[in-house]
């Protein structure tokens, strides 16, 4: 795992600012640090040593100077490809993964992306053609931004090693913040500045002639379904994720597991100490007190049951607070889920251990473990027919006020199917904005997060309405909240994380699975369940879902009372022109009193004052 940053530039100013934006990324790779210069082209990485660790240092430069390559993630299927190369005549000189796209490109051009698994960013410099090229994997498990301005093209891992480049433009993109108010998050392809982009999961860029193009090359299919059922379904599936869970087991260091006690990550730690054949580390946070939601008893009786060597951090829930102040430096922009934070302590524990964790995120977006899905399927058999093309009752739901369009069904019913679903939180509902945002903001503003789902909606070539919710959140909600918080949390103290459950192959063999496997009536992520029973003990296996939720509403209320004040009082968030004065104050007075629970709109505008503090953008409404 590394972090890697580069430029395609004319500017005579841009090779100074190279060295500043390695040096951003020195958390990302604290091992190792590269640079390479050919004429406009600069490429910089600073390498995690994980496989090959005395070789494999980047930039990886081809014998003869003509292709070289920076490279962030693991290539799983590395040694596939290594054997196939060298059947044709290649030669390696590594032991690593990263040697692959040096001789892939060189062998199969552009159409490398195609024979790729793992997670990854990357770039190549193909000296002949005078082409750039970039691509980020499947599912956007590894980040990539990127700015186009001024006939220049910088790149990098994290937005800060973008912010070095001469002449880089730090205005706000103000519909990212508008997105990042509706749902804690600002979705691909916006970041918090204008001119900087994210590349999109499954998508490569290329600059060559002064042009630049983008292009997919993956995105998961649904259909044609499997033809299994019972337990050959599960059969199929335990010999799927063991096979992922193998691939992502090849490291030249210390490697464990986050458990939290659930089947997700439980499933995952298991699979992982079989296929080893030996005890491996397993790491949980947990909760002193009455902190709803720690599972760290449960965390230890997984370990128990799988023979792991396991390592809780047990916490007061205000200890926790200890890592806010760390927040606005791990994420470029803002980012409000709250359980970023334990993640980061929890980040920082195990890497005392261990260089590399597998994680379980991603079981709910392929299993369909969100309650939410449930709500949304029972209702669509009310809003489809009642929301059809020329209903009244849609006419009326268009024309209602904000505060009673916004419950879910009326909302439903004013929408196109396409858009009745669009993320899982909502924060400040975009109904609304003309209650909460100022006349200014609310004019420069047009993006809705409904806007993004609905392209993802479109995309899934599945008949089943259950597919596309499951699109939409793998598309949208995974890699641009689950995603960002495992890999800024993880990498922010050098610990790579891995996720079987995202290997692309085994997603899209997921994708074809009838969604009766994964969701009937009220229960939800049966086929995994059915597979857990074969790991995990049953009470494990069949115990309500749960997650750490942080006592944002006391806290807010309490010990942050005088933090909420001043970051979104008068000299703070107040004085920025976004939010109407009247309405933070109706906002924090109403929370502070007991009389209503504002906590997750009263923790976005904090972090997000915070940010500006911090970063001190070009910004003016």
């Amino acid at each position: 795992m590394c972090g890697i940053t580069g430029y395609l530039s004319d500017d005579p100013r841009a090779r100074d600012a190279l060295p500043a934006m390695v040096s951003a990324l020195v958390h990302r790779g604290p091992d190792a640090d590269g640079r390479y210069l050919d004429g406009p082209v600069a490429l910089g990485f600073r390498r995690l040593a994980v496989i090959d660790i005395e070789g494999s240092q980047q930039p990886l430069v081809a014998a003869d100077g003509a292709i070289a390559v920076v490279f962030n993630g693991e290539i799983y299927n590395f040694r596939a490809l290594r054997r196939e190369l060298v059947a044709a005549g290649h030669d390696f000189v590594t032991r690593g993964d990263g040697e692959v796209l040096v001789h892939g490109w060189r062998q199969w051009g552009e159409r490398l992306v195609d024979r790729l698994s793992g997670m990854f960013a990357f770039a190549v410099w193909d000296r002949a053609k005078r082409q750039l090229f970039l691509a980020r994997d499947h599912l956007g498990v590894k980040p990539l931004y990127y700015a186009w301005c001024g006939g220049s093209l910088v790149f990098g891992s994290e937005i800060k090693a973008l912010l070095p480049f001469p002449g880089l433009p730090r205005a706000i993109d103000l519909d990212a913040l508008a997105l990042y108010l509706e749902c804690q998050y600002i979705p691909t392809p916006y970041s918090v500045y204008r001119e900087v982009r994210k590349l999109p999961a499954g998508h490569w860029l290329s600059v060559r002639d002064g042009k630049i193009a983008t292009g997919m090359f993956w995105r998961p299919s649904y259909v044609p379904k499997h033809r299994l059922d019972g337990a050959a379904a599960v059969d199929a599936l335990d010999a799927e994720l063991s096979r992922s869970v193998e691939s992502m087991l090849v490291a030249d260091v210390p490697l464990g597991a986050f458990v939290s006690g659930g089947v997700d990550s439980g499933v995952i730690a298991a699979i992982a100490a079989r296929v080893a054949g030996q005890p491996i580390d397993s790491f949980n946070l947990g909760f002193i007190g009455n902190a709803v939601g720690s599972e760290h008893e449960e965390a230890a009786q997984v370990a128990r049951h799988i023979g792991s060597r396991h390592h809780c951090l047990m916490l007061a829930p205000g200890e926790v607070l200890s890592a806010l102040d760390r927040w606005v430096g791990v994420f470029d922009e803002p980012f409000g889920d709250q359980a970023a934070l334990p993640t980061m302590l929890l980040a920082e524990y195990a890497r005392r251990s261990v260089t590399v964790v597998l994680t379980g995120e991603g079981a709910d977006e392929v299993f369909g473990g969100y309650g939410n899905y449930v709500k949304r399927m029972r209702e669509e058999r009310v809003t489809g027919p009642l929301g059809m093309r020329g209903s009244p009752l849609a006419w009326l739901a268009r024309r209602l006020p904000g505060r009673l369009a916004r419950d879910r069904v009326l909302k439903a019913l004013a929408e196109p199917k396409s858009r009745r679903y669009a993320t899982i939180p909502n924060i400040f509902d975009s109904l609304l904005r003309g209650e909460f945002f100022t006349d200014a903001f609310r004019a420069a503003t047009s993006a809705r997060i409904a806007d993004r789902a609905e392209i993802y909606f479109d995309e899934c070539d599945s008949p089943s309405y259950l597919d596309h919710l499951l699109n939409i959140d793998a598309r949208l909600w995974l890699p641009d909240d689950l995603l960002v918080k495992v890999d800024r949390a993880t990498m922010a103290f050098s610990l790579e994380a891995r996720v079987p459950y995202l290997d692309h192959a085994f997603y899209g063999w997921c994708a074809r699975l009838d969604p009766g496997v994964k969701v009937r009536w009220d229960q939800r992520k049966l086929i995994l369940k059915k597979l857990a029973e074969r790991y995990l003990p049953p009470a494990i296996v069949h115990r309500p879902k749960q997650g750490f939720m942080m006592p944002l509403e006391r806290w807010l209320a309490g010990e942050l009372k005088d933090e909420v004040a001043r970051t979104l009082g008068p000299a703070g968030l107040a004085r920025r022109g976004l939010i109407r004065p009247q309405a933070l104050e109706r906002l924090i007075g109403s929370h502070s009193s007991g009389r209503g629970n504002h906590a997750m709109r009263l923790w976005v505008l904090m972090v997000l004052e915070r940010w500006f503090e911090h970063y001190e953008p070009d910004f003016a409404l």
